[in-house]
């Protein structure tokens, strides 16, 4: 699990930085589709951390929860709580980036991203 757990670390990696470099180049939907993949795997590397496995899932939201609950750390659920539109635009990423001809503007992605670093910035001090 270990492996499959850094792989999962690895990967959200690559999908952060080709987030900010698909936004640098205004290609916002590619941005889009990249950080809510980055935000997604993040997550659940944490639980994989803290738990051993993580649900497959793709709901932020869920997964945010989770994190929650098995951290002990209650700022995760603020996170739905104050900005719902962001987690839920994230979750519509998912689908609408990948299936269907959907269109984001420069800022809707710039909250996606600085939303998604927030996040990424609270889990770090729980992978150790």
């Amino acid at each position: 699990m270990k492996k499959e757990l850094e792989f999962l670390k690895r990967r959200a990696g690559k999908f952060h930085s080709y987030a900010v470099v698909a936004f640098k180049n205004g290609d916002y939907e590619i941005a889009a589709f990249n950080i809510e993949q980055a935000l997604q795997l993040y997550l659940k590397y944490t639980l994989g951390v803290l738990l051993g496995d993580f649900p497959k899932t793709h709901s932020i939201s869920r997964l945010l929860e989770n994190v929650s609950k098995a951290s002990g750390v209650k700022s995760f659920l603020a996170f739905i709580e104050k900005e719902p539109n962001i987690v839920s635009n994230l979750e519509e990423v998912y689908l609408t980036a990948r299936y269907l001809p959907a269109e984001f503007t420069k800022n809707q992605v710039a909250n996606l991203i600085s939303f998604a670093e927030k996040v990424i910035g609270k889990l770090k001090p729980l992978w150790n």
